[in-house]
């Protein structure tokens, strides 16, 4: 019998038990959750938990990308093919591709290319009778511009599939493997609408994942089933449970007793437990991901680029890694991370500065400093292990120069809805990519496209950024691309709209007899090979 210590005995306290747990524990795996997903399609949401709770379990994208390489491999596409002025692409589909069974729908056909033209017809198209379902919005489809660079979507033949787009865009396949490229069910969305119930489309899912859904009990959890037709091999595991347990002290202890077999995002401070305990492993990875504190550059005085490099100035990025991330971070000196081929190492790293802090803010009229807000999610996430105490730690810096910052906490909808009204001055949040492009940093956090969709959290929009993003898109030589990346970055050191914090290393915990996890570098969890020893 393992010994419990004072900490452990503590955190057993927070346990309760749970059947579904209990059931589950016999024929598959429980994952404990940092969060409840918004929906079930990753197109209506750019919400992390959004897509971890859904892409990798119940879809597929057309190409992958090789998480140890980060090359282009194939998926429900086999092979593909460019035309010479790197406007069409061409896909032929997997052949046998077989939808989910479920009680409410029973497919009738396997995967073939009506389903990629629905699938991109909804977004791109606003007269399309699904493009208003679930909202109308696709954030991650928006804010990377596919709806300005796909000029159409068209059936070649059953089984292939073509993209037409406006111009040449090298980053275009990168963005097809992402978890926000996954593929509907023309069939099923067919069936939903002649039944009056097209938004069951987005809440009762059905794709050509390892899993199909089974139930979800709102913010308490969710069962998938194996779906025993899955093209790449039935997963190992039966069922996979989300248990959804948004305190990281939570996770662990119902990890500790067993009532979850795996648990995302352990707080940075928790790893000393895990380390010396044997009944537990730790997973560690790469993560090509960024957090930092977004500054609302529509809103005085943060529209001033001398307060926005104050903040920075002020800012302690080596004791926020030391009290947040221990081990698990290293410095951000841009928004990339060491691991994106496109980073910049010759950005000068960030130390505080209190004396600069204070020449910038007089620079600005603001000798006197000035009161601001941040909002803030409560929850650990993959980037940032403790948003609140972060915040914390920069209202202790930004105190010595005069500036009184206001920490405002609220759940990931609310702060939605502040930004979409524009009433806020700033927001510590963070983001983790979806491809090895550098393009799906800069286009999704700081375009002018990303402004009006609202992954722009710092409102900022500099033709001339855009224009150094398009152009480094339209060639596929490695160089140029290489030279417009670089001086984006400069130009986002000087300006400073988002203030880049740390890069974390993803981590994972399961329990010891938990074997073939994947834990992916661009975020989410394979639960495919996985398996109980």
């Amino acid at each position: 019998m393992r010994k419990l210590t004072p900490l452990l005995l503590g955190l057993l306290v927070l346990t309760t038990g749970c059947q579904e747990q209990s059931e589950a524990a016999k024929h598959g795996l429980i994952y404990c959750a940092e969060g409840a997903p918004l929906s079930f399609n990753p197109h209506v949401s750019n919400s992390g938990v959004t897509r971890d709770a859904s892409a990798r379990p119940l879809y597929d994208r057309l190409l992958e990308l090789n998480p140890v390489t980060q090359a282009l491999e194939g998926s429900l596409a086999t092979t593909w093919q460019m035309s010479g002025d790197g406007r069409t692409y061409t896909l032929t589909l997997r052949q046998g591709v077989k939808f989910h069974h479920t009680p409410w729908f029973t497919p009738s056909r396997p995967l073939n290319a009506d389903d990629v033209v629905f699938t991109y017809q909804r977004m791109l198209d606003p007269t399309h009778p699904y493009h208003q379902v679930s909202g109308g919005d696709y954030p991650y489809f928006y804010s990377q511009g596919q709806d300005q660079l796909i000029k159409r979507v068209y059936a070649q033949g059953p089984q292939q599939v073509v993209f037409e787009l406006n111009q040449p865009n090298a980053s275009f396949l990168a963005a097809l493997a992402s978890d926000y490229a996954v593929i509907l069910s023309a069939e099923y969305a067919d069936q939903m609408q002649r039944a009056g119930t097209p938004g069951q489309l987005d809440t009762q899912p059905i794709g050509t994942g390892p899993f199909y859904f089974k139930e979800y009990r709102h913010n308490e959890f969710i069962r998938y089933l194996r779906h025993p037709d899955y093209w790449g091999g039935p997963a190992n595991i039966e069922q996979l449970v989300y248990d959804i347990t948004p305190k990281s002290a939570k996770r662990l202890a119902k990890l500790l007793t067993g009532e979850c077999d795996v648990m995302s995002t352990p707080v940075a401070s928790q790893l000393a437990v895990i380390k010396q305990d044997q009944g537990l492993d730790l997973s560690v990875q790469s993560g090509m991901n960024v957090a930092f504190l977004a500054l609302n550059t529509q809103k005085a005085p943060f529209d001033k680029v001398q307060v926005r490099q104050a903040i920075a100035a002020a800012i302690n990025i080596d004791h926020l890694l030391q009290a947040v991330y221990f081990e698990t971070g290293q410095p951000a000196n841009g928004l990339l991370p060491p691991l994106s081929w496109g980073y910049n190492p010759s950005l000068p790293a960030r130390h505080q500065d209190l004396h600069r802090a204070r020449q910038l803010l007089a620079e600005a009229g603001l000798n006197k400093g000035f009161d601001m807000t941040v909002l803030v999610q409560p929850d650990a996430r993959p980037y940032n292990p403790d948003a609140i105490k972060t915040a914390q730690l920069i209202r202790s810096d930004l105190a010595k120069v005069g500036i009184r910052l206001k920490i405002i906490t609220q759940e990931w909808s609310v702060i939605q809805q502040s930004m979409a009204s524009s009433r806020y001055d700033s927001l510590l949040s963070g983001w983790i990519a979806d491809s090895a492009d550098p393009d799906n940093f800069f286009r999704q956090l700081l375009s002018c496209s990303a402004v009006e969709r609202g992954n722009n959290y710092s409102r900022w929009c500099s033709p001339a950024f855009d224009q150094l993003l398009d152009d480094a898109v339209t060639t596929t030589q490695l160089p140029f691309r290489l030279r417009n990346y670089y001086y984006a970055q400069t130009l986002l050191n000087e300006q400073l709209p988002v203030i880049p914090l740390a890069h974390a290393l993803r981590t994972q915990v399961s329990r010891s007899d938990v074997k073939g996890l994947m834990l992916m570098p661009f975020g989410g969890t394979v639960f495919n090979k996985a398996y109980r020893e």
